[in-house]
């Protein structure tokens, strides 16, 4: 919870992001980024707050996305390794 100081400062920095002619998705956006454990969703419209919600699903899919295709670099690297291997063993029993 913030205290009445924390609540007067984001109160007078969201007095001033609306005097620059910010939207409520910007302010939103500015004011989890200064304060990320507050909570600032009674400042968004249902849809800007379903927006958000969206967006953060997709955030997290694609960190799930990005560390499979990490696995997979990782898997295919070294099947490379070991198929180079095998084909230098063979040129050099070759070779011999």
């Amino acid at each position: 919870m913030l205290s009445i100081s924390q609540a007067k400062d984001i109160k007078s920095i969201v007095s001033e992001l609306r005097s620059k002619g910010f939207s409520k998705l910007d302010i939103y956006l500015i004011l989890r980024t200064l304060k990320p454990d507050a909570k600032f969703e009674y400042l968004l419209s249902p849809s800007e707050l379903d927006l958000i919600n969206r967006v953060n699903g997709l955030r997290v899919e694609l960190y799930r996305m990005r560390t499979e295709l990490y696995d997979l670099e990782k898997k295919v690297k070294r099947r490379h390794e070991i198929i180079m291997g095998v084909y230098e063993e063979l040129m050099n029993s070759k070779a011999k």
